[in-house]
């Protein structure tokens, strides 16, 4: 078999033709057996991945790529509905003990891999919840809580030990993230603390999705154009806002937030301007009565750098009773006390040697968020299977880059699917069912709906099965 381009486009290296011919041929478990070799968060990834593998699906050469977020739902969702959901600890083989601080998708992918190399491992979490941002920030309309939960149960059930409640050498909770950096302010004019209306984003997607009663009247600005702001967004509708707006300063096109969630929010009602820059916000009396915005666009200089321009000339007030800064994070490593010797970067993230993950300090590895800063969570995922492995030659004594090459699974499923059968027709991909808008944002309930058995087998059928290049009819 060769490495086809969609699992090579994998940050984790998920071998995604076998478990998608799995899928085709009904072997549910199988499937979701071979995603777990790479990643243990098959029903979160198949909700909220940016798939970079379906933008290098060679069947989009011929009509669409093929849909492999949807398939690892389909799979995952199948076998946490129709299978047994726990299994038998992974035999403990080695005498050492880890202790991995945080029960995000990256502390907890490093504990799940290390525990699977038989190391007796134990995850410390400050919350009396896992997941980290997934379940403290992501709206329960793109991912809910039992998803979550399920995941982690599996992981526990494998002899992960997760300690809730147990902050490491610290006196602060994320219940603290504005006071700890957390969230960023933007140092704009008339941000003051304290005002009734203002809010940022990070820490009102937690209140929310932690259950504090919130309820927004009127209209609502978000300040943003990435995955913060349009959770914030899309959250401020379902809490009564009567409108909200979205300014961002940069183009429609260079968003970063994930474009299949920005078409779900305009088919909710937002509306996005672009091009708009905030000056200043405006109130009277400690309460929010709107924003002046100013004029911006991207500008390039002769080496083609993009830069950011605004005309503080050509201004526009927009009345407001909410504003929301969306405006970004930085990693909480508000445990680690101001006297350790960790070294860390300019902007707060602990410095790693990038061939061993290790810090400074010898036996001590990092990575997800507090190296990289804010990822998606597949990167997450790929970054705690790399600390395992950086782990695990550590003790066994090995030095060196850290290599993980892609593999195929041994896990075969030998099918070539759509280069078996004699038509040559285009069969498009099957289209993602959604709630409808209009209903939709009168609750919190799952707006993206997953396939049926039947969805499932005919999207997994159109895989071409890249991976088999060559070997299909060598053999008489």
């Amino acid at each position: 078999m060769v490495i086809s381009a969609c699992q090579h486009a994998c940050p984790a290296g998920i071998d995604v033709p076998n478990y998608v011919a799995a899928i085709a041929a009904g072997k549910y478990e199988k499937a979701v057996d071979i995603i777990r070799e790479r990643n243990p968060f098959p029903a979160v990834c198949g909700r909220i991945c940016i798939h970079p593998c379906e933008y290098k699906c060679r069947r989009g050469e011929l009509d669409d790529p093929v849909a492999i977020r949807s398939l690892k739902r389909f799979a995952a969702d199948y076998y946490f509905d129709h299978m047994e959901k726990r299994m038998e600890p992974f035999n403990v083989t080695k005498e050492q003990k880890i202790a991995v601080v945080g029960a995000g998708p990256a502390g907890l992918t490093c504990a799940y891999y290390l525990a699977r190399k038989g190391y007796r491992t134990t995850v410390f979490e400050t919350q009396s919840i896992g997941g980290g941002m997934l379940g403290l920030t992501i709206p329960e309309f793109r991912l809910p809580r039992k998803v979550i939960q399920a995941e982690i149960e599996y992981i526990q059930s494998c002899g992960v030990d997760i300690l809730y409640n147990s902050p490491i050498d610290a006196q602060h909770t994320v219940n603290d993230l504005l006071q700890e950096g957390y969230c960023k302010r933007m140092g704009i004019l008339g941000e003051e603390e304290g005002l009734n209306g203002l809010y940022y984003g990070l820490q009102f997607l937690e209140e929310v999705r932690g259950g504090k009663e919130k309820h927004l009247k009127g209209k609502v600005i978000v300040l943003g154009g990435g995955n913060v702001a349009i959770d914030t967004a899309r959250t401020a509708l379902r809490l009564g806002a009567r409108e909200v707006h979205i300014f961002y300063r940069r183009t429609r096109e260079e968003m970063p937030a994930w474009e299949k969630e920005v078409e779900e929010t305009i088919d909710e009602g937002v509306l996005i301007h672009t091009f708009w820059a905030p000056k200043r916000i405006i109130h009277k009396k400690g309460r929010i009565t709107g924003m002046e915005f100013m004029r911006s666009k991207t500008v390039l200089d002769e080496d083609g750098r993009a830069s950011l321009s605004v005309d503080e000339e050509e201004n526009m007030e927009v009345k407001a009773d909410n504003v929301i800064i969306s405006i970004g994070q930085a990693p909480d490593i508000s445990f680690l006390s101001k006297d350790r010797q960790l070294e860390r970067a300019l902007w707060g993230s602990l410095v790693v040697d990038e061939n061993s993950l290790v810090t400074n300090i010898p036996g001590i590895f990092a990575g997800g968020d507090f190296t990289t800063g804010p990822s998606t969570v597949i990167q997450a995922i790929a970054s705690g299977r790399r600390a395992s492995l950086a782990i695990d030659r550590y003790l066994r004594g090995e030095k060196g880059r850290i290599e993980i090459p892609d593999e195929k699974s041994s896990m075969k499923e030998d099918d070539g699917l759509a280069l078996d059968e004699e038509t040559t027709e285009e069969k498009p991909r099957i289209k993602t069912r959604f709630e409808d808008p209009e209903e939709r944002v009168k609750d919190f309930r799952e707006v993206e709906k997953g396939f049926t058995e039947e969805e499932a087998h005919m999207e997994a059928v159109r895989c071409l099965r890249c991976d088999l290049e060559g070997e299909i009819g060598e053999n008489p």
